[in-house]
């Protein structure tokens, strides 16, 4: 059995009291100066107890982490930079006891794994196959020249690189040693997850392909000589059912597999692959061979606290509950998407794949009458002039290459299908060289009601993204919607969504004073997610639910519960917006602020007893290693009070 730590980190120097504002939430008021985070913020819930700094990296480039019998694991993602580093590995125990004793940060590392000449390693997993424990890595190129993952849209070529996977025997930690090196190519591969059925392992993976088949299967059982078993993806789940109603949108637009999961769920394997704008795929893998579709989810649209077209931008995700739900999350690097500018408004917009920069679209706006497809003509007006158009009938190249002919120097498709957004591919070799944008429905019908004007490209805020709780249970289930107060429910079908959380600057462009978070704070997105396996039995209520650990780069570690019923608008200053889940831990690094790139849960003895740890890596600063607990001491001047935020039910299994 587990335990939880029962006194979490100390929270001194508040400069305000401590409110109750509502029965159960607590208010924490902190104006201390921005040090590197949020100020806001308010460590709770999370007791920092371990630390290694690792060595040979220069910040920024720490990645994921994995641990497995006592021994933690970080790999290193050396863009634009490109050194050997490799994957650390360092003696959770010796973590631990030295920072305990004297506050060291150094000296746990006890073995270092070189990656290949311009090589990252950007995951790590540990799977025991057999009586060998087996270090999967992940290979990508880097390099000056990487054109950045290829989702940021760069074309520049890739270094010589390795660009698959690399299996070690780690059975003793401190002298890993290669199984089979650089397995697979793939241009690289992203990262991994295996497991175990029927008495063979597997590992489920991601490519760097980004041609719609980019999950594969590879047979470990052997892991000096790995099998591939498969190569699959979108364009084999459609004739199965995925649907491709929402794709290509926001600022970072793609179709791809990005990270794979693998749960045993009413005793049938099965992964949830997160498909970037697709959302999150289910595959049976009972027959590892021969994945099977299962279903995806549908992203809201509009987004639910801001308000704009969804962007999409699936990223990690893992069961929860023991299966009905998804724990899921969007990466998002940029708060604000493409739009355009007309008639005092800005617009969301998708761009064409195409033709001249989109950011150049400048001219008055005039409707063409229709879809474009036939010859279009010219403008009535001598200044330069922008083609309003209708979707559907034909390839979009054409009705670009029509609008071109007819002589004007810009064309906006507008949908004809509702308000989502696309960015449009060329569909015809029709040599088409002026800027074109997709827009939403209502908007092309506001600018036909006000045709003549002069449109621009512009942006519009659009936040950093969500984590997601999705329906896995198979059936329908009904939710409060605004809160348990509202008395409003909602009936989510299965593979919608369930409840959502962010933290306030993810969806806020400007803070309380005025002043746009931005980006002088880092990255505002989240990254990676585990369950806590101590709360998935738990009955989803309003006073706890299961819980989960993300991992939010500069808004450090947070700890979330699906609670149906909760719902936070940020007007008791608590941070966050969520609905059916509620917030009941945060972690940021005081002073130099944090940057959180992996999560892992796992046990450890400390003290003598088996102890639920939390470890997460630090782009900037290395392994962090935390407990949890729902019992957390305040201090508010003088006077220390401990406070139990969580159900007393969730603090055991």
């Amino acid at each position: 059995m587990w335990k939880i730590s029962r006194i979490g980190p100390r929270v001194a120097a508040f400069t305000a009291a401590l409110a109750l504002a509502v029965p159960g939430a607590i208010v924490f008021a902190h104006d201390s100066p921005n040090d590197g985070h949020i100020p806001k913020d308010a460590n709770y819930g999370f007791e920092l107890v371990g630390r290694d700094s690792l060595g040979g990296v220069t910040d920024g480039l720490y990645t994921d982490v994995w641990s497995h019998n006592g021994y933690a694991y970080i790999g290193t993602f050396q863009e634009p930079g490109c050194t050997d580093a490799g994957v650390f590995i360092i003696d959770m125990d010796a973590a631990v006891a030295q920072f305990q004793a004297d506050g060291s940060v150094s000296g746990a590392t006890v073995a270092e794994i070189r990656s290949a000449p311009n090589t990252r390693v950007n995951d790590v997993k540990v799977h025991t196959v057999g009586d060998v424990d087996v270090l999967i890595t992940t290979q990508e190129p880097c390099g000056k020249d990487i054109p950045g993952a290829a989702m940021s849209g760069g074309n520049a070529p890739f270094q010589v690189g390795q660009g698959g996977i690399s299996l070690y025997d780690v059975t003793d930690p401190t002298r890993p040693k290669a199984l089979k090196k650089n397995f697979l190519e793939f241009g690289g591969v992203h990262n991994t997850f295996p497991w175990t059925w029927n008495g063979k392992s597997y590992l489920i993976g991601t490519a760097d392909t980004f041609d719609f088949f980019d999950t594969f299967v590879v047979d470990i059982s052997k892991p000096q000589s790995p099998e591939l078993l498969t190569v699959t993806g979108a364009l084999d789940w459609i004739p199965q059912g995925l649907n491709l109603d929402q794709l290509e949108t926001g600022s970072s637009a793609g179709v791809f597999n990005h990270d794979v999961w693998v749960d045993v769920i009413g005793g049938t394997p099965t992964a949830v692959v997160s498909y970037w704008d697709v959302g999150f795929v289910t595959l049976d893998v009972t027959d590892p061979a021969n994945p099977i579709f299962l279903d995806d989810s549908t992203y809201v649209d509009p987004e639910p606290i801001v308000g704009e077209p969804y962007e999409g931008n699936a990223h990690a995700a893992v069961f929860g509950g023991n299966g009905d739900y998804i724990f899921g999350g969007d990466e998002d690097f940029s708060p604000s998407s493409f739009a355009i500018s007309y008639a005092g408004d800005n617009f969301a917009a998708g761009i064409a794949l195409f033709g001249a920069d989109p950011n150049t679209l400048a001219g008055n706006v005039e409707y063409v009458g229709g879809d474009g497809c036939g010859t279009i003509a010219a403008p009535t007006g001598p200044e330069p002039q922008v083609a309003l158009i209708d979707r559907g009938a034909c390839f979009f190249s054409t009705k670009a290459f029509n609008a071109e002919t007819a002589g004007y120097e810009g064309y906006i498709v507008a949908n004809n299908a509702g308000d989502g957004l696309i960015n449009m591919s060329t569909g015809t070799a029709d040599p088409v060289t002026i800027p074109g944008v997709f827009i939403g429905q209502s908007d092309g019908d506001a600018i036909k009601a006000n045709q003549g004007l002069p449109v621009s490209a512009s942006s519009i805020f659009d936040g950093w993204g969500y984590l997601h709780i999705i329906n896995n249970t198979g059936g329908d289930v009904t939710v409060p919607v605004g809160g348990a107060a509202s008395g409003n429910t909602e009936t989510i079908p299965q593979m919608g969504e369930l409840g959502y959380y962010a933290p306030e600057p993810t969806v806020q462009e400007f803070d309380s004073d005025g002043n746009p978070y931005g980006t002088q704070f880092g990255d505002l997105t989240m990254h990676n997610i585990e369950a806590d396996p101590l709360t998935q039995d738990l009955m989803p209520s309003f006073n706890g639910g299961p819980r989960m650990f993300v991992s939010w780069y500069s808004l450090g570690m947070r700890a979330l519960e699906y609670r149906p019923g909760h719902f936070h608008d940020n007007s008791n200053d608590e941070g966050s917006y969520s609905q059916n889940v509620h917030e009941v831990g945060r972690w940021i690094e005081p002073d130099a602020g944090s940057n959180f790139w992996g999560v892992h849960v796992d046990q450890m003895d400390i003290e003598g007893e088996p102890t639920q740890v939390i470890l997460a890596s630090d782009r900037n600063n290395g392994l962090y290693i935390f407990t949890f607990s729902c019992l957390t001491r305040v201090e508010v001047g003088d006077d220390p009070m401990d406070i139990l935020y969580c159900d007393p039910s969730t603090t055991s299994p």
